[in-house]
C-alpha cells in the first residue's frame, strides 16, 4: 500500500466544545480527529488542502468564533505522513463502553476482565471516523440495539470504520452491505471486518447511492451529516422496505426540526429520538 501524506491542522479549543466543532469540520472534508484537553487535531489528505478549501475553512472558523467570541480558535497546519498519524491514534485511542452492552476496542489494547462478558467490536480506526468516542457513534449503536431484528438485511451508508455494520452482524443481522465514498475508509473497514471475523456476511463497497444494490433492506443505518442526509434521504428511503427502519445520526440537535419536515415528505415517521450533548440520532419507520 502506498504511503499517504496528510495535512494536520491543530486548533486551540477546550475539549468540552470540540465535538461541536468536529460536527462542522466533518462536513468540510476532514477525515480524522485527535482530541486533547486544549487542542483539536484534524487530518485530511494533503491534495485537498488547496486554496479553495483554505478559504472555506477560514470562513467556518470565523463564523464559529462569531458565535463563541471567547474561544481562541487559533490554528496551525503542517504536513504529516501516515505512519506518524497512526502512532498518534495508537497512543490515544482506548477502550470505549459505547453502550451498556457493547465495547469498542483497538486490537492493541487488552480487554479488562470485568468487560469480557460484553459484545466486543475490534476497531483500529486510523484516519476513519467512528471509534465510539464520538456521541454520534454511541447514539447510533444504542438505536441499533433497540431496533435490529434477527436475520435483518442491513445497509450501512457512510460506513467510516465499519463499526456500525460490524455491530449489526454481531447483534444478529443476516447480512450487511457497507458503503463509503472515501478510499481510506474502505481500506480501513475491510481491515476491521476481517479483524472481527464477519467477512462472510459483510460486503464493503466504495461509492455513493449509485453503488447500493437495487433491492430493499430491512434496516438502513447512516451516521453521516446534515448536508448528506438532506441530499440522499429520498434515495435511502427508496432502499428501505415498507415498515422498515432507518437510523440516522450525525445530526446536531438544532438541525432536527428542519429534518423532521424532510422526513415527513419522504413518508418517514420518527419512532425514537436519542440525544447526547449537542447531538441527536433518530430511528424512523418507512410508511
Amino acid at each position: 500500500m502506498k504511503t499517504h501524506v496528510w495535512v494536520q491542522v491543530v486548533i486551540r479549543i477546550d475539549e468540552q466544545y470540540q465535538d461541536l466543532l468536529i460536527g462542522l469540520l466533518v462536513m468540510t472534508g476532514f477525515t480524522g480527529f485527535v482530541q486533547e484537553e486544549k487542542f483539536l487535531q484534524c487530518i485530511m489528505p494533503k491534495q485537498n488542502w488547496n486554496t479553495a478549501f483554505k478559504i472555506k475553512f477560514k470562513a467556518l472558523i470565523a463564523k464559529f468564533k462569531g458565535e463563541f467570541p471567547s474561544f481562541d480558535l487559533s490554528y496551525s497546519a503542517n504536513v504529516v505522513h501516515e505512519e506518524n498519524w497512526n502512532k498518534k491514534w495508537e497512543s490515544q485511542t482506548g477502550i470505549v463502553e459505547a453502550t451498556p452492552h457493547i465495547i469498542i476496542k483497538p486490537s492493541w489494547k487488552k480487554l479488562p476482565k470485568p468487560l469480557r462478558n460484553k459484545l466486543v467490536i475490534h476497531i483500529d480506526p486510523k484516519m476513519s471516523f467512528g471509534t465510539g468516542h464520538h456521541e454520534t457513534t454511541r447514539l447510533s449503536l444504542s438505536l441499533i440495539e433497540r431496533f435490529l431484528g434477527p436475520s435483518m438485511k442491513v445497509l450501512d451508508f457512510g460506513t467510516g470504520t465499519g463499526v456500525l455494520g460490524i455491530a449489526c452482524i454481531k447483534l444478529g443481522a443476516q447480512s450487511v452491505i457497507a458503503i463509503d465514498n472515501d478510499t481510506w475508509a474502505i481500506e480501513n473497514t475491510k481491515e476491521n471486518v476481517k479483524k472481527n471475523g464477519v467477512q462472510k456476511r459483510m460486503i464493503v463497497r466504495q461509492g455513493s447511492v449509485s453503488s447500493i444494490p437495487r433491492r430493499n433492506f430491512d434496516l438502513v443505518v447512516a451516521n453521516i451529516d446534515f448536508r448528506t442526509i438532506t441530499r440522499f434521504i429520498t434515495s435511502l428511503t427508496a432502499r428501505v422496505r415498507k415498515q422498515g427502519i432507518i437510523i440516522l445520526s450525525g445530526i446536531l440537535t438544532s438541525d432536527l426540526p428542519v429534518l423532521l419536515k424532510l422526513f415527513a415528505k419522504n413518508s418517514l415517521v420518527p419512532i425514537e429520538v436519542v440525544n447526547e450533548n449537542e447531538w441527536t440520532s433518530v430511528a424512523l419507520r418507512r410508511m
